[in-house]
């Protein structure tokens, strides 16, 4: 459905962009006791990453939208999946790590930078509003026994407050354990991440995103408003919703591809933005037009106070996405694959297995909850085998053997055993 599709994906932006200027005039009149938003001092690089994290956030939902032509409503979070995976770059290095920092749109901008970006982004964000709740959280957990570099974990402790735990993989509560501090760091409502873990699997690095806020004062939708009303989806076929309505004066901005207007949260530190595409124009056009450079900066900061009959539809939904196939098309394929470079987690062969996002978001009258869970699976690399389970060679027919030099990789002798007697 057009206007569902976009919702926390702009959320998602909103929350990196939401410090925002006279709006909160207005917002904070006549409920002075909240405050006005804490605005966060970025420099001009943190500036520009926080840029460079929307065109990744349009990119991400192109490419989800492109592949999931089955499903009606979409629900991501670049900003959870983004943690996530500056999380797994810590440990990445050559080609793997240059492959995963440009999907991520931070291709310029050297470890440390990037770290203290993504620290001063989670400490940050959940003070600018008391009134609305926003939570990050970060965990990795490995299988006991597992060699890991400490370096890797002290790295995700010291800039994403990692929760670090080695577990029994094999055990049938492990899962448990894990989907339990999933449901706690979303206030129940993701309480599964992981329904089974197989034995090529070695570790797991999470993040969890909430959010939970109220429509500022004089901004909620009075619930006797809200009607039966027609909603037409993309394929032209009509169905009956409940459709919200109010009238206050907001941001508002049109061209000839979309219109957009938003409403605030709390102390207005947040804010949901609502797009629309205009005329003729369709849902992925409007999409295509975003993902030109700087449109969608240029937008948000376009709107202009006008009071507004907004109408939008009450929902809940709940959205689960494999992101493999995006984050390859986004150039990070090589993380995926045998060729993958995780030598900054261990000497042993590594690379990404499964990078999963669980969603979910209700819109009502009153405000917006919402929460996200990133998961990025790291295994053995198919060429290592799995140390952890019992195998058997057995030369009982024609073999090879070689001898080689291990610095060098010269092979002195290479020869073939097809009868060991002779």
């Amino acid at each position: 459905m057009i206007i569902r599709k976009f919702f926390l994906i702009t959320f998602a932006i909103v929350a990196m962009t939401a410090c925002n200027n006279g709006d909160n005039e207005d917002i904070n009149n006549g409920s002075e006791s909240i405050g006005a938003p804490i605005e966060l001092d970025l420099s001009p690089a943190e500036m520009k990453l926080t840029a460079e994290g929307q065109v990744f956030g349009i990119e991400l939902f192109s490419a989800v939208n492109a592949n999931e032509t089955d499903k009606e409503n979409i629900v991501i979070s670049p900003l959870s999946l983004n943690i996530a995976l500056a999380m797994v770059w810590n440990g990445a290095n050559g080609e793997t790590k240059s492959a995963i920092q440009k999907a991520m749109g931070m291709s310029n901008y050297p470890q440390e930078e990037v770290n203290a970006y993504f620290k001063k982004l989670s400490e940050a964000l959940p003070k600018t509003d008391p009134t609305t709740k926003l939570a990050l959280a970060n965990s990795i957990w490995t299988r006991q026994d597992f060699p890991v570099k400490e370096s890797f974990y002290d790295v995700n402790r010291q800039w994403y407050n990692a929760k670090i735990s080695e577990l029994d993989f094999n055990s049938p509560t492990a899962k448990d354990v894990i989907n339990q501090w999933c449901s706690d760091n979303t206030n129940g409502l993701i309480k599964e991440m992981v329904k089974e873990i197989p034995v090529d699997i070695v570790m797991y690095l999470m993040n969890a995103l909430y959010f939970k806020g109220e429509w500022s004062k004089g901004f909620a939708f009075p619930s006797n408003d809200t009607k039966d009303a027609d909603f037409r989806k993309e394929n032209g076929q009509t169905v009956k919703v409940k459709m919200m309505g109010q009238k206050s004066e907001q941001s508002y901005y049109s061209d000839d591809y979309l219109a957009h207007t938003s409403l605030p949260y709390g102390n207005g530190a947040y804010k949901m933005v609502f797009m629309l595409p205009n005329n003729d124009a369709s849902f992925n056009g409007m999409i295509e037009r975003l993902k030109q450079p700087e449109y969608l900066s240029n937008c948000l900061r376009a709107g202009m106070k006008r009071e507004v009959n907004l109408f939008v539809p009450r929902f809940k939904i709940e959205f689960e996405t494999e992101l493999n196939k995006p984050l390859e098309q986004m150039g990070m394929g090589i993380a995926f694959t045998d060729f993958a470079d995780f030598s900054g987690i261990s000497e042993i062969q590594l690379c990404i297995s499964k990078v999963k996002q669980k969603t979910f978001i209700e819109v009502n009258e009153e405000g917006t909850e919402a929460a996200a869970v990133t998961s990025a699976e790291m295994a053995l690399a198919s060429a290592e085998g799995s140390p952890l389970q019992p195998v058997t060679f057995r030369a009982n027919r024609p073999f090879l053997f070689l001898i080689q030099e291990n610095s060098s990789g010269a092979i002195l002798f290479m020869g073939k055993i097809g009868n060991s007697e002779q």
